[in-house]
């Protein structure tokens, strides 16, 4: 199980990560390439197409949890699940009363693999941010102290963490959101995609992580900084909105 806290509903708190406790039940994807680190060619892939999950035999560098102390195993896992949408074999993630959270541990410096893309297909979610969005968590740019280091059985060591968002309206597309200096383990917020009109299909999405690194820690030093961990989050929703995910590489 897991303590995750998210910002407004929205981003994670670096805060809560440091207390994080995990279901050991993990989870296995089929077809997918473990290494921790970018091929010879620059790309690592984090999510490829043709993933299938199997609760029963997990791999070591994927972590799932739920914000809740007193659930079961059994509902833990289940707002995660292998899925095809549209001919699209995909990873769904569904909201419900508490916070969940799937990452894929990983070792990439930021400023050789820049560019994270990813393909998602959103179901409608109603007025707000949508609860679905993607994570990423960064190490070795933030000032001293800032750091989460040593958690056991959590998230892995990040002193900074970047939530990827579909906005309630195309308008805010390109928005980032940054916290308060006074709360430096808050996530910062960057609005992809917005509006209800643009769910139900599938977009297939680039940015440069470490431009919106730059532009939300304009203080950090970038070129130390590794990627920690990508994921996929919900906040807590009911009822149940879902979001499918697929194709996520980190690449040059």
């Amino acid at each position: 199980m897991i303590r995750l806290m998210f910002a407004i509903a929205v981003a994670i708190s670096l805060a809560a990560c440091s207390s994080l406790q995990t279901q050991r039940n993990r989870v296995s994807v089929k077809g997918l390439n473990f290494g921790s680190g970018p091929g010879p060619e620059g790309r690592l892939s984090i999510m490829s197409n043709g993933l299938s999950f199997d609760l029963k035999s997990p791999p070591k560098d994927w972590m799932i949890a739920t914000g809740d102390e007193n659930t079961t195993a059994k509902s833990i896992f289940s707002p995660l699940s292998s899925v095809r949408r549209n001919g699209v074999p995909a990873l769904e993630i569904r909201s419900g009363p508490t916070k969940s959270i799937a990452v894929r541990r990983v070792s990439a410096m930021l400023m050789a693999t820049p560019y994270l893309s990813w393909s998602w297909n959103l179901s409608d979610h109603g007025p707000g941010i949508h609860p679905v969005r993607m994570v990423i968590g960064f190490q070795g740019g933030a000032p001293q102290g800032t750091s989460n280091k040593g958690q056991k059985n959590g998230l892995p060591d990040h002193d900074r963490a970047l939530a990827l968002v579909w906005g309630d309206t195309a308008l805010r597309r390109g928005n980032l959101s940054v916290p308060p200096p006074g709360r430096p383990r808050e996530a910062a917020v960057y609005t992809v995609r917005g509006g209800r009109e643009n769910t139900r299909k599938w977009w297939r999405d680039t940015v440069d992580l470490s431009e919106l690194y730059k532009k939300a820690w304009p203080n950090d030093k970038r070129r130390p900084v590794r990627i920690t961990f990508i994921g996929m989050a919900a906040a807590p929703r009911m009822p149940a909105v879902r979001g499918r995910i697929s194709g996520v590489e980190l690449s040059h």
